[in-house]
């Protein structure tokens, strides 16, 4: 228990310090005025009960009202200070969670247990609004009540041991009470974590842009909204329950209070008729006595709040502990030339029984460039996904000069490598910054120009009032662009090339280009290929013409390798039923 604490203590005080330290100094100035409250008013009431000295009365309210103004002034002064650094801390908590998910295995990101145990993770950063800010506060909340404590008992030995004994039962009793309930309140938190993550899935793909063309083309939007509306009703039903959970423990509470009243007041009623206590001490030990209750009552509900939370904890640590296999390697990866060989390898896709690819053995060194092409699941994109390390292979390994890729380090591999995939995205960003990233301050624009023109982004780019600082997409800019599939595509391809890698890996580069772009792509592929080795898949046979060696892909497997002409004299031969296929499609 309280490893999510131990956990949240440790990384406070790495980030921000001075939140532990004003965060303690916040709870004991809060500490002082109710012991003020609960003593100071004991020696008013009687001094005007008795013997009414002025300066008496004077000397009690100055204290009174001093310790109130100032422990109000200073513990609202503080409370801002360590609401502001815990935001800070939040900030930190949260670009660790978001940095853990870019740095998992990519394999990862399709897997639903992980996605699931994400979202629970998160309910440690974000669940009731509060998330990780309610175990912080809870904590200290049990520091400052300590505080009062310390003051109350010292009031409290001079009174009943056994009542006070019956109260701190009543206490246990009701804390006990509803632990039982928070624990069926996590539980069905958790429940409803995977229905939350769908419903959010489906309630972003109605705002999504990208969606809104299918969505009233095929009229989906009654049958969208009846997906949306079945699960936001099964969230409710959990929601229902959580606060019938909620309800039974404020019931029981109700009746702990009732019982511990009515011997308050009776008892020491009964202590003033049979004149054992003054009016005074009457006032104090009332004061002390629903301080004591109220101040033992908060603790135990802050110890079962962060018990609660160790739940959402134990879905972090799983997060946070999830095994990294592809960032294992400490090798840097040498300069080039380079070799890559695929040796036996075998893949399928976890959870599959399936080859997606099998017994696959290829060799490209130096700056050959090698043609990828098959049907559609022939596995071209799994093959190209091992390359870049998205995957690691199920058999069989792939060798760099030599050298199997996984002991190489992970960032140093993938530098090695420029990518334009099928599936490329764009960001809502500057044009330039979708090319440049973080050396968007670092690159001139020209170059960045220049890179644009190679791909074929000219006439577009002439078009754009703000040049290379146009917005892409309008999210966020007014005088955005929204990008065509193949102006998208184009884009792509000169993030690519400005990154220059030695490697670089075209997967169906022009699937969205109009013919003219297509041709003006190709004109440039020597240019974009010059001195690298260039690993280029398509469907399109005429583009292999470009390509050293052309693998034809077949079910998982290499079928036929060789050039244009020598694949084109097999008489049965895969690629040139293909190529006549779609040679007769342009006739």
């Amino acid at each position: 228990m309280f490893q999510g604490v131990r956990y949240l203590m440790k990384f406070a005080w790495k980030k921000q310090k001075a939140y532990i330290i004003l965060s303690i100094l916040y709870q004991f100035v809060v500490a002082l005025i109710p012991l003020s409250a609960i003593i100071i008013p004991k020696f008013i009431i009687d001094e005007l009960m008795n013997l009414q000295r002025v300066s008496y009365l004077i000397a009690y309210i100055v204290i009174l009202v001093f310790i109130n103004a100032l422990g109000g002034a200073l513990s609202t002064y503080l409370q801002s200070r360590c609401f502001s650094l815990k935001g800070k801390i939040f900030v930190e908590f949260q670009a660790m969670i978001t940095e853990r998910l870019s740095m998992c295995d990519f394999e990862k990101l399709e897997d639903p247990g992980f996605l699931d145990t994400k979202e629970k993770a998160r309910k440690f950063l974000f669940a009731n609004g509060q998330g990780f800010g309610v175990v912080m506060d809870n904590t200290f909340n049990i520091i400052g009540k300590l505080f009062i404590f310390l003051g109350i008992i010292g009031v409290l030995l001079q009174f009943h041991f056994l009542i006070v004994l019956l109260f701190t039962g009543l206490v246990l009793l009701n804390t006990l009470f509803e632990a039982k309930l928070k624990k069926k309140y996590v539980e069905l938190e958790m429940k409803k974590a995977p229905v939350e993550r769908r419903t959010n899935y489906l309630v972003s793909v109605a705002e999504d842009f990208n969606y809104g063309k299918e969505i009233r083309s095929y009229g989906l939007k009654d049958w969208l909204i009846g997906k949306v509306r079945k699960h936001l009703n099964e969230s409710q039903e959990f929601y229902d329950e959580q606060l019938q959970e909620n309800a039974k423990g404020q019931y029981f509470a109700y009746g702990t209070t009732l019982i511990r009243e009515a011997v308050t007041y009776g008892y020491l009623a009964y202590l003033v008729i049979m004149q054992k206590i003054s009016i005074g001490d009457f006032s104090m030990y009332v004061s002390a006595m629903v301080n004591f209750s109220t101040a033992m009552k908060d603790v135990m509900n802050s110890f079962l709040e962060i018990k609660q939370f160790e739940g959402y904890y134990d879905a972090l640590s799983q997060y946070m502990n999830v095994p990294i296999r592809m960032n294992t390697g400490i090798q840097k990866v040498p300069d080039g030339p380079y070799e890559i060989e695929f040796k036996n390898v075998s893949f399928r896709y976890p959870g599959q029984q399936s080859w997606a690819l099998r017994d696959v053995n290829i060799k490209i060194s130096g700056t050959q460039r090698l043609a990828i092409v098959g049907e559609n699941g022939a596995g071209k994109t799994t093959f190209v996904k091992l390359l870049t390390r998205l995957y690691d292979p199920t058999e069989g390994e792939i060798l760099l000069c030599g050298q199997d890729i996984r002991s190489f380090d992970y960032e140093s591999y993938l530098s090695k490598i420029s990518s334009v995939f099928q599936d490329f995205k764009l960001f809502s960003f500057s044009l330039k910054e979708n090319i440049c990233f973080s050396k968007k301050d670092e690159i001139p624009d020209e170059k960045v120009e220049q890179v644009l023109r190679t791909s074929g982004f000219s006439d577009k780019l002439e078009q754009l009032p703000d040049g290379v600082d146009s917005f892409v997409y309008k999210n966020f800019e007014e005088n955005g662009f929204n990008p065509s599939g193949g102006e998208g595509q184009k884009i792509a391809i000169a993030r690519a090339l400005l990154k220059d890698a030695p490697i670089i890996i075209l997967d169906e580069p022009t699937a969205a280009l109009d013919p003219k772009s297509e041709y003006e792509i190709y004109q440039h592929f020597y240019q974009m290929v010059s001195g690298k080795m260039a690993f280029f898949i398509s469907h399109r046979m005429a583009t292999t013409k470009f390509c050293d060696r052309i693998a034809v892909f077949s079910q998982g497997r290499i079928k036929e390798m060789g050039t244009h002409e020598e694949l084109m004299e097999l008489p049965d031969g895969i690629y040139r039923e293909f190529y006549h296929m779609q040679a007769e499609s342009y006739q």
